[in-house]
């Protein structure tokens, strides 16, 4: 079980929450000092999102199969499909083409409607992702559209494209940028890739 852990770069703290196992169980399964209850072992499976004979086959043959396995940062380490509301959570962040920061609060409240209903570790981090992504996205627009109003005063007095301010444009650019980065993440779950890998997940 440490094995499939450790892939997933969960600490025995976060497996605890997630499962809703106390940590004190983990601790004693994987020093061996137990073989867990029936239900304690299915619960952690689903947590890990593997199946029963991976937990319990010849633990040498995982040790064997960690230490020639590929980087986690270059292969696909989803076994099962994506949620499908994943993909909703996904695309309420196009609601930004609605009203300006709309995409901080959408993907929010979809993400706690559906928490509950989101079963198996890649999904919760691939939630946590897409959120990140709102976030830091949203952060960095405030900054843009200031620094595009500061610079253009005192440097190159602007104003306006097209009877349009020029920090608009700016915003117009980062919408387009999100959409695409929207779309590209609903390709990835189709296909079932790690999502928004450039993106730290600070949730």
């Amino acid at each position: 079980m440490k094995q499939h852990r450790l892939q997933l770069h969960l600490s025995q703290q976060e497996l605890a929450a997630l499962s809703g196992i106390s940590l004190r169980t983990i601790q004693r399964i994987e020093r061996g000092n137990s073989t867990g209850s029936p239900y304690v072992i299915r619960t952690l499976c689903k947590s890990l999102d593997i199946d029963l004979e991976d937990l319990v086959s010849d633990p040498d043959h995982h040790m064997e199969e960690t230490a020639t396995a590929i980087p986690v940062g270059s292969m696909n380490p989803v076994k099962d499909t994506y949620d499908r509301r994943l993909k909703y959570i996904n695309f309420s962040a196009l609601s930004v083409l609605c009203f300006p920061f709309l995409n901080l609060v959408l993907p929010a409240v979809c993400y706690f409607v559906f928490k509950k209903s989101l079963s198996g570790v890649h999904n919760t981090e691939a939630a946590m992702k897409i959120l990140s992504l709102q976030i830091l996205w949203s952060v960095f627009v405030v900054i843009l559209m200031i620094a595009i109003s500061v610079v253009d005063h005192y440097l190159f007095g602007i104003d306006e494209v097209m009877e349009i301010p020029l920090f608009i444009w700016g915003y117009l650019a980062l919408v387009i940028l999100l959409v695409l980065i929207t779309l590209k993440t609903a390709g990835d779950i189709n296909y079932k890739k790690r999502l928004l890998t450039f993106i730290p997940n600070i949730l």
